[in-house]
């Protein structure tokens, strides 16, 4: 519970009575490498704050996995308008080590948000941070090439390069999985 309260208030400070609902009303959940947490065709219910391990988020296309997010600890996550609007998954999230989360249900959710205007504050920053790595994702898909995507991802976020799988690599990266081992074969 330390991690995401920590988490909050790098971004606001949370009062005693914010604290209290959040440490009652978010759930610890530990998932096995493998396990789906959301699944596409259904309608997501929680939130996930990760507390350990790594997630991705992905949809099938054509029979293809095409990894969308890769998520490292000390984030949010959720298929984001599935949750607010009540609607059906368009996206799956699987547990690519064993993990472990704190999650809490659209109903509580919304009412830590009208209960706490620090949390409601904390939460616009984040949706903006997301917002913003969204789009510069996109720019880098349409400004860099294979490796310097690549190289990019492994300054930022070299734990991810040592524990995701060729496979959901390549497809977070969008290359062949063939293209992704020459380029970590020139890097290295």
């Amino acid at each position: 519970m330390i991690q995401l309260i920590n988490y909050i208030n790098s971004y606001t400070k949370l009062n005693n009575s914010e604290l209290y609902y959040i440490e009652n009303n978010f759930i610890y959940e530990k998932f096995n490498k493998g396990e789906l947490l959301i699944s596409s065709q259904r309608k997501v219910n929680y939130i996930y704050f990760l507390i350990k391990g790594l997630v991705k988020g992905f949809e099938y296309e054509n029979g293809k996995v095409i990894v969308q997010h890769l998520i490292e600890k000390n984030n949010f996550f959720t298929d984001f308008e599935s949750f607010i609007n009540k609607q059906v998954s368009h996206e799956n999230y699987q547990a690519i080590t064993n993990i472990e989360v704190l999650k809490i249900s659209y109903e509580k959710f919304q009412t830590l948000q009208e209960k706490s205007p620090s949390f409601q504050t904390a939460l616009n920053k984040i949706l903006q941070e997301s917002l913003s790595c969204k789009m510069e994702r996109l720019q880098d898909f349409q400004k860099l090439n294979a490796k310097e995507r690549y190289l990019k991802l492994l300054n930022s976020s070299p734990n991810l390069i040592q524990e995701v799988s060729i496979s959901d690599l390549s497809s977070y990266l969008g290359i062949e999985p063939s293209s992704l081992s020459r380029i970590r074969k020139q890097v290295f």
